[in-house]
């Protein structure tokens, strides 16, 4: 179920950075001391959205990951990607 647009505006307010893209998405950019380290959380990053069967939009940029978050299927946000959105955040603090 998508969530509406006040619930939106109070899970990105409750997020470390994550912005929202248009009405349907959430993205954040995370920046790494070297491409290695980039590519183990983004191997990271896979395993998480296999294990929770949604998968974030991924860019790599040597030393910086950008993860863009909807969920496609609903037609917009829902919890599913606030709770993604929340887990990598905490996976990125172990490459920090």
């Amino acid at each position: 179920m998508t969530l509406t647009k006040e619930e939106v505006t109070q899970n990105i307010e409750d997020s470390d950075g994550w912005e929202l893209e248009g009405e349907s998405w959430i993205a954040k950019k995370y920046t790494f001391s070297s491409y290695p380290k980039a590519i183990q959380f983004v191997q990271s990053v896979a395993q998480i959205a296999e294990d929770r069967q949604h998968h974030p939009y991924t860019i790599i940029d040597h030393k910086q990951v950008t993860l863009k978050l909807s969920t496609i299927d609903e037609g917009g946000l829902t919890q599913k990607d606030f709770e993604s959105a929340h887990a990598y955040d905490r996976l990125f603090q172990k490459y920090t």
